[in-house]
C-alpha cells in the first residue's frame, strides 16, 4: 500500500465557500416531490443515462426533483454541479443498481460519482470504482468511488466498492444510514461531519502483514465542527486493520456500540507522524463497542474517554441536526 498526498487547491476553497453559501438559501419548497424522472436501459424512459437525467435539472432548483434509476449496471461518470440542489437519487436497491466505472487518478479527480450541491439524498444504489476491485493485480492508486462535498446530504442503504480512498466525505453535514462501505487503505476520508448509522464496514485486505485504515479524517482546526461519528453498525473483513489515522492535526472519529471484528489491530489508531500532538491534539474514542475487536487494553495509550455529556454532543441530533434539516426530507421508502 502507497501514500499519495492530498492538496486543496484555493479554487476548491473558494467552491466550498460557495455551496455553504447556497445551501443556506435553499430549502426545496418542504418534503413534496414536484417532479419524477425516470431512467432505464430499456422500455419507456424519460433518459436512459444517469448524467443525462441530472443535466436535464433546471439550474438554481429549489423543489425536490426526484431522479428514479431502474436496475442495471450503469457505466458512467455522474456529477450533481454545484448549481442543481434538491435531487433525489433513486435506485432499486444497492444490489440492482449500479453506477460503475474504472478511474484511477488524483483523489479529487478520479471520483466516478461527485455530489456538490446541498439537499441531495441518495438512496438505494452502488458506487463502484472498479479499478482497485476488479484490477486485483495492477498497482494500487487512488480510486474514488464518490465524493460528497454539499451541506444536508442523506445517504440511504447505499454501497460503496473501492479499496484506497473509496469515499471522500470532503465536506457538510451527512447522514449515512444502513449504507454498506468497502476498502482497505484511508476507504474513508475527508474533512466533513458525517454521521454513519447502522453501516457495514468491510475491510478487504490484500497484505496481512501492513494493516489499512478505515478513516483518515480531516479536521483542520480546534474549532471545527467536522468529524466522524460511527453509531452502530460493524467492522468486519480480513487481514488487518486500524480505526483511523489522523490526515489533519485535529483528526476526530467516535465509534459508538460498534461491533468489531477480530479485523481491528490491537493498537487501533495511529498518529500519522503527529509526534507529540495526540493528546492536545486528536480526538479519537470507542464508547460500548463489542467484538473480539474491541478490546482497547493494547490500544494506543492517548484514545479518548468520553463522558456521557461529551458523548451527547456527538448524538446524531447534536451532532448534525441540530437546525432539523432531517426533519424537513421527503419520505425516502
Amino acid at each position: 500500500m502507497e501514500l499519495f498526498p492530498r492538496s486543496m487547491t484555493f479554487l476548491l476553497i473558494l467552491f466550498i465557500s460557495y455551496f455553504f453559501c447556497l445551501s443556506k438559501a435553499t430549502d426545496c419548497g418542504g418534503k413534496d416531490v414536484s417532479n419524477t424522472i425516470t431512467v432505464g436501459q430499456d422500455g419507456k424512459v424519460t433518459f436512459r443515462t444517469i448524467q443525462a437525467a441530472i443535466d436535464s435539472v433546471k439550474s438554481n432548483n429549489d423543489r425536490w426533483v426526484k431522479i428514479h434509476i431502474k436496475a442495471g449496471t450503469y457505466i458512467e461518470k455522474v456529477q450533481i454541479p454545484i448549481e442543481k440542489p434538491c435531487i433525489i437519487l433513486e435506485g432499486e436497491g444497492s444490489q440492482r443498481t449500479i453506477i460503475s466505472f474504472s478511474n484511477d487518478d488524483k483523489t479529487k479527480n478520479s471520483a466516478i460519482f461527485i455530489s456538490s450541491p446541498p439537499n441531495i439524498v441518495l438512496s438505494d444504489i452502488t458506487f463502484k470504482n472498479s479499478y482497485n476491485v476488479d484490477n486485483i493485480s495492477a498497482q494500487i492508486f487512488p480510486a474514488v468511488a464518490a465524493t460528497i462535498y454539499g451541506d444536508k446530504s442523506f445517504i440511504l442503504r447505499c454501497s460503496f466498492l473501492g479499496y484506497q480512498d473509496t469515499l471522500f466525505d470532503a465536506y457538510g453535514r451527512h447522514y449515512y444510514k444502513d449504507c454498506y462501505i468497502q476498502g482497505e487503505v484511508d476507504f474513508i476520508f475527508g474533512g466533513g461531519q458525517a454521521y454513519f448509522e447502522n453501516c457495514l464496514l468491510n475491510a478487504t485486505g490484500r497484505n496481512k502483514d501492513l494493516p489499512g485504515f478505515v478513516t483518515a479524517q480531516g479536521r483542520k482546526f480546534s474549532n471545527s465542527s467536522s468529524g466522524f461519528v460511527f453509531e452502530g453498525g460493524s467492522l468486519v473483513g480480513n487481514g488487518k486493520v486500524n480505526l483511523g489515522r489522523a490526515w489533519k492535526a485535529y483528526s476526530r472519529v467516535i465509534f459508538h456500540k460498534t461491533n468489531f471484528s477480530s479485523v481491528v489491530s490491537p493498537e487501533g489508531w495511529n498518529s500519522f507522524g503527529r509526534t507529540g500532538q495526540e493528546i492536545s491534539k486528536i480526538t479519537y474514542a470507542e464508547v460500548d463497542c463489542k467484538g473480539p475487536g474491541a478490546d482497547t487494553s493494547k490500544r494506543v495509550p492517548w484514545i479518548k474517554k468520553l463522558s456521557p455529556s461529551q458523548l451527547e454532543e456527538f448524538s446524531l441530533a447534536s451532532f448534525i441536526n441540530k437546525d432539523s434539516w432531517l426533519d424537513n426530507l421527503p419520505t425516502i421508502s
